[in-house]
């Protein structure tokens, strides 16, 4: 599949000062969260001062979009003060809401600067193979999994991905709201399998959505160079899971962390 960049797929439009739209590629196929989150996140991004930071996201999946149609992104303003910022971005399809999402930007002060030591002991990106991704119509990443390419085909419906490293194929603009925006775009990509218990498989004909999502950011992150995502399980219990997950640059920093709900909805038995 052709590479494709993230400023196209990513490309806004202004209709007012507080609403924007973008079309998700493809051809009335299945809609990516990880699209519908970075889009909201930009459009949020295009009303705060651009010298703040993203320091969350919290989104809501209510219902379910598809590719090739027009998204319209409405922002409201839920606080402006000059050290942070707060929007909602309620994400509409025609009738529909595929996401609605909270943002919180904050302008940065001084204060310790900590993370827990982890042991990185992971191979360099440059020594394992590409994944073929498993996002329809589109290819911006290059996705490196630590365990080698994903298993696909029967009895695999959604296979565990993670660890891997990732970074796009086509460079990223200076401007670190794109940055955060791609980064909340990856924190998405095949999470539901690793809400999963763990070495359980998810059955042919099975419904798995994403429910809620959440992501944190730490500190600056450079989406142009290699970053590791790691996701594993925290629960599945009456066929929701939830799933918590990391994000290191290069150096083995903790950059960014997210937790998503999911729901696996299994084909009913013959009796």
């Amino acid at each position: 599949m052709h590479e494709q960049d993230f400023e196209t797929l990513l490309k806004l439009n202004k209709l007012g000062d507080f609403l924007y739209s973008g079309t998700a590629v493809g051809e009335n196929g299945h809609l990516f969260g990880g699209y519908t989150l970075a889009f909201a996140l930009e459009a949020a991004s295009a009303t705060v001062n651009p010298h703040m930071w993203p320091q969350s996201i919290h989104a809501n999946f209510i219902d379910a979009g598809k590719s090739g149609q027009e998204l319209r992104m409405h922002v409201e303003v839920l606080r402006d003060t000059r050290a942070f910022a707060m929007r909602q971005v309620t994400v509409k399809m025609g009738e529909l809401t595929p996401l609605l999402m909270q943002a919180s930007f904050h302008a940065g002060e001084e204060g310790p600067n900590w993370a827990p030591d982890v042991a990185f002991e992971y191979p360099d990106p440059e020594t394992l193979v590409t994944d073929e991704t498993y996002l329809p119509f589109m290819n911006p990443i290059d996705v490196r999994p630590i365990n080698g390419p994903s298993l696909r085909g029967p009895g695999h419906r959604v296979p565990q991905v993670h660890p891997f490293w990732v970074r796009p194929y086509v460079k990223l603009p200076d401007n670190h709201l794109m940055h955060a925006a791609v980064v909340a775009f990856i924190s998405d990509y095949m999470v539901v399998g690793a809400a999963q218990a763990p070495g359980r498989d998810i059955p042919d004909g099975s419904l798995v959505v994403t429910m809620e999502h959440a992501l944190w950011f730490h500190r600056p992150v450079n989406a142009n160079d290699w970053l590791l995502f790691t996701a594993e399980p925290l629960s599945s219990y009456h066929g929701r899971g939830v799933s918590n997950g990391k994000v290191y640059n290069r150096e083995g920093v903790l950059v960014a962390s997210f937790i998503q709900e999911v729901l696996t909805r299994e084909p009913r038995t013959q009796a």
